[in-house]
């Protein structure tokens, strides 16, 4: 049960009311289109469905404000939610886009830069992101185009988002000292992180007795390591 609440509170909180209202939200002042109202309100039922058996009354309550019901049209009778067709290719690039919205946040916040202020991003090699979800960053970061370069230059503020790299052109207001110095400290984590990694996976028992998808997910672990441990060398090269 336990497992199930927090599922569903994750879901709640971090994609519906975080995530997903963010992103919908028109410009200011302007109104939201009926087709995004509507597939919202439906989306918002379906959670609450999900949430009944945890709050009955309260999700009872809400139920019968956000429409008018008819008479026996209650949500402890409604249908559960369909299972859908899931693409697990998008959901991952949904999760880059956030997780580097989330990074551009971060640089902005350690670095004191206003949110209003208009950002120029660069990606090393191809960007991992479809137009449409990539719109999502440009809108949710605050950031005017996402160039992708065969190599970023000097003077950026760069980071990893998974094994893709990033950088910022701050118009020559960086600390290359302090730079240098947060590319090695993340560089020292990835390096123990991978010989942990490696040793689970030098351990015959463990290859041979853990499920076959545990055994995928730490080798999946170890090439992420070692693609964002070159990532930060490389980095580090340009930065001395």
């Amino acid at each position: 049960i336990s497992d199930a609440l927090m599922t569903t509170y994750k879901l709640t909180w971090d994609d519906l009311c975080s995530w997903y209202l963010e992103s919908i939200k028109p410009a200011f002042g302007a109104p939201i289109d009926r087709t995004t109202y509507e597939a919202t309100l439906g989306l918002f039922e379906d959670v609450l469905k999900l949430l009944h058996p945890f709050m009955p009354f309260l999700t009872e309550e809400v139920w019968h404000h956000i429409r008018e019901r008819k008479e026996g049209e209650d949500l402890i009778v409604a249908s559960w939610p369909k299972k859908g067709e899931r693409d697990a290719k998008l959901e991952a690039e949904v999760k880059h886009a956030f997780d580097l919205v989330t990074a551009v946040r971060n640089m902005r916040n350690e670095r004191g830069l206003s949110p209003k202020e208009a950002l120029s991003l660069q990606v090393k090699g191809s960007l991992p992101l479809r137009e449409a979800v990539a719109g999502l960053v440009l809108k949710l970061a605050n950031v005017e185009a996402i160039a992708v370069q065969e190599a970023l230059g000097e003077g950026l503020v760069t980071f990893l988002v998974g094994t893709a790299e990033y950088g910022v052109d701050l118009g020559g207001n960086i600390d290359a000292e302090a730079e240098r110095k947060k590319a090695e400290e993340e560089l020292g984590y990835l390096r123990g992180f991978l010989q942990s990694v490696e040793k689970k996976l030098g351990n015959e028992r463990f290859v041979s007795g853990a499920p076959p998808q545990v055994v995928e997910n730490e080798r999946k672990k170890k090439e992420d390591a070692e693609a964002k441990i070159k990532a930060l060398e490389e980095r580090l090269v340009v930065l001395k």
